[in-house]
């Protein structure tokens, strides 16, 4: 199936603006990300800008907070392999403990 097939066609309005898109995405997702443009939209008002440039805050907004979110999976993908390194290191010296066994006094 390919993946023209797999998305529906659907008309939403995001900051003010009807659009037609197609997607994969179910319902209440779709809504949670519009409601969340509008909200940051609209939090915008208040400096009195067109909608273009209130668009491109909201754009650069969730840029650094998609930044800020690889930046964070990155270090805890880091944090990770460490982890499991020392795991390795412990594992390696139980190892060697187990066929090295101190004698009983």
């Amino acid at each position: 199936m390919s993946e023209a097939e797999t998305h529906r066609s659907i008309s939403v309005t995001v900051a003010r603006e009807r659009l037609q898109i197609r997607t994969d995405l179910p319902e209440a997702e779709l809504k949670e990300i519009v409601d969340y443009i509008d909200e940051r939209f609209e939090s915008y008002s208040k400096f009195n800008l067109e909608s273009g440039k209130r668009m491109a805050l909201v754009a650069l907004e969730m840029a650094q907070q998609l930044f800020e979110a690889r930046n964070r999976l990155h270090q805890a993908k880091v944090y990770r392999e460490q982890v499991e390194q020392s795991l390795k290191d412990i594992t390696s010296l139980l190892e060697e403990g187990l066929e090295h066994p101190k004698e009983w006094p």
